[in-house]
């Protein structure tokens, strides 16, 4: 049985976003809004928020509407491993932190989040995969990603049922702006 994620253990993993490849992937309007609802949500608990980008030199940077989001302070690890934990910094990095739970998002479902999320369960650490913010170019490569990355261990879950699995109590608060993110 996996644990309940906790606001004090967890993270946020928004993986290679990118200018050059997003508008190619599968229903990447919905993929987006549930990207932005999450990376709100986060924010809005102050849960720490990390941001990886795939050789951005060839595929751009993040994606502009969702760099503004993120802000100015938001720092982006580039890398050119397809998964996170494969460029030796960024793994380190990411290591070092008292993190137990990661919350992946991003692109492409079947590359880069699917390497990614393997890595982070063969060291031990608890990973939930957001459905809704996850995306690939092919709906086969996406779906034949969720059934792996449930194979593997990951939890599969959606951007609402995480975040109030964050706030647990509708007297947190920060309820009512949680609330407002998923109207």
């Amino acid at each position: 049985m996996k644990d309940r994620l906790d606001r004090n253990h967890a993270a946020l993993l928004l993986i290679d976003t990118q200018e050059k490849l997003f508008p190619y992937v599968e229903n990447s309007c919905h993929v987006m809004q549930g990207i932005q609802k999450i990376v709100r949500g986060f924010q809005t608990l102050k849960m720490p928020i990390f941001v990886s980008e795939q050789y951005p030199q060839g595929l751009g940077e993040t994606v502009a509407s969702l760099k503004g989001i993120l802000g100015e302070d938001q720092r982006y690890m580039v890398k050119t491993a397809f998964s996170c934990l494969d460029d030796q910094a960024m793994k380190k990095e990411i290591l070092d932190l008292p993190v137990t739970q990661w919350v992946v998002i991003g692109i492409e479902a079947h590359v880069c989040v699917l390497q990614t999320v393997r890595d982070l369960l063969q060291v031990g650490k608890q990973v939930v995969v957001l459905n809704d913010a996850i995306g690939s170019r092919s709906v086969y490569d996406f779906s034949t990603a969720i059934a792996e990355l449930r194979d593997f261990g990951a939890r599969i879950s959606s951007t609402e049922t995480i975040l109030f699995e964050l706030l647990r109590d509708s007297k947190a608060a920060e309820f009512k702006e949680i609330s407002q993110l998923i109207k």
